[in-house]
């Protein structure tokens, strides 16, 4: 089963930047889909659920994009200098061990966020992009849920009668896991985010909005917001106030990130996957190095999705 779903995204991989937003935008609509039924007819609701959420999105990317894109430029423009400031500030010796120790730092994760950031910053830069966003992805959305009970009648005809109930119990059990893992990790990541914001605005460090959307972006991965946070907070921080001031930044963002590591993300995250971290460190190497930034969103929800249907053909 894992060999197949990492075959058919394969194949599907010059399609995944439009597959996975659809997916994703139809699952965080269907609860309103789903209330919306017990009052109107069935596509009725769809339309409206999906639309509702679609003119959401647009009027917030109309107010905001344009002034958080000046500022991830702003930050982009800054860091070179401050960065060159934040080692000027250092002690010989702890300037020196900070080059030594960046020299053995993973570059595949260092990567891995210039991309994404980078990819971050074209689609807000993108017209073609925001209008995919907030028109072709509701209207795909929209005739996913539509045409779901269809797929499952198709689902009826190919599978053998001896075998449909566990293979449609199979996929709702999937797809809770998936459905389960993706608003908890919205939850989790914008958390994470706000607390990253709100520690550096009282700080009083530049571009706290800007880093805290960004580490909530990130953090969709796990394990990845922390250098979103960590590197720009601290290095800002340095350049700013000087090593006691980087420290405090320093102390505070790793008690956010273990915050969330010892009761976020297992409360959250952690029961619906039911994934163990070596299991989630693999998918996200795997992921990334077959699909890039989006294999890294990817790979934990598939992983956990492969569990469950390996789980279920062994019978345990």
């Amino acid at each position: 089963m894992l060999v197949s779903i990492i075959v058919v995204a394969w194949i599907l991989k010059p399609l995944l930047s439009i597959v996975v937003p659809t997916g994703a935008y139809a699952l965080i609509t269907w609860p309103l889909v789903r209330l919306l039924r017990r009052y109107m007819p069935s596509a009725l609701a769809t339309v409206l659920a999906n639309a509702a959420l679609a003119a959401l999105i647009a009027g917030i990317s109309i107010l905001f994009g344009p002034v958080l894109y000046a500022q991830a430029l702003q930050l982009l423009a800054t860091l070179p200098e401050a960065a060159g400031s934040a080692l000027a500030a250092l002690p010989a010796g702890a300037r020196d061990e900070l080059v030594r120790l960046a020299g053995q730092v993973d570059v595949g994760v260092l990567s891995w966020s210039r991309e994404i950031f980078g990819a971050s910053l074209k689609l807000l830069r993108s017209t073609t992009a925001i209008v995919g966003a907030t028109v072709l992805v509701p209207v795909l959305a929209t005739y996913l849920q539509l045409d779901a009970p269809r797929y499952l009648r198709a689902l009826d005809r190919i599978v053998p009668v001896d075998r449909v109930e566990n293979v449609r119990e199979t996929i709702a059990e999937m797809y809770a896991v998936l459905d389960g893992f993706v608003r908890a990790q919205i939850v989790v990541s914008a958390i994470v985010g706000f607390l990253v914001f709100l520690a550096l605005q009282l700080l009083g460090i530049p571009f706290a909005l800007t880093i805290g959307i960004m580490t909530a972006a990130i953090d969709l991965i796990p394990y990845l917001g922390g250098i979103a946070a960590i590197l720009p907070s601290v290095v800002l921080a340095l350049a700013d106030g000087g090593f006691a001031k980087a420290l405090i930044v320093l102390v505070l963002i790793l008690a956010i990130f273990e915050f969330e590591a010892q009761v976020l993300s297992p409360q959250f995250v952690g029961r619906r996957t039911r994934l163990p971290v070596s299991m989630v460190v693999l998918a996200l190497l795997v992921g990334g190095e077959l699909f890039g930034p989006l294999g890294l969103y990817l790979a934990v929800p598939v992983a956990a999705m492969a569990r469950v249907a390996i789980a279920r053909s062994l019978g345990t």
